[in-house]
């Protein structure tokens, strides 16, 4: 019993871990934070939508993973119920939403696997 405990709050502690990886983004700070990547993976995203649950931890795993290529590749995410500014600018108009900024610039809309 006390590995299966032991087991369970290692598995939730790895999650955490790695849901640390992937940067919040708000209304007030979004310009100045995209500003600081030469690449990033904008996830728009609202909590209660299935996909976007589905997706969490992929995009976890992920964020984990291309942080220690060379070069980095940063993930970030903005709840779109809460930051509805940032998310009117960039057209987000379904859930999950994933846009590729260069240099602080929107590059394209991504589209490609949704797994680690």
């Amino acid at each position: 019993m006390r590995s299966v405990f032991f087991i369970a709050l290692l598995i939730g502690l790895t999650a955490v871990a790695t849901a640390e990886d992937v940067l919040v983004f708000t209304d007030n700070d979004f310009e100045t934070k995209i500003n600081q990547h030469d690449i990033i993976l904008v996830k728009f995203y609202a909590p209660w939508c299935g996909h976007c649950k589905r997706l969490a931890p992929e995009y976890d795993k992920a964020a984990t993973i291309l942080l220690k290529t060379d070069p980095p590749v940063a993930l970030a995410k903005v709840d779109c119920t809460v930051e509805t500014k940032i998310c009117g600018k960039h057209g987000v108009s379904g859930y999950p939403t994933l846009k590729i900024f260069k240099n602080g610039e929107f590059a394209e809309d991504y589209n490609g696997p949704r797994e680690a």
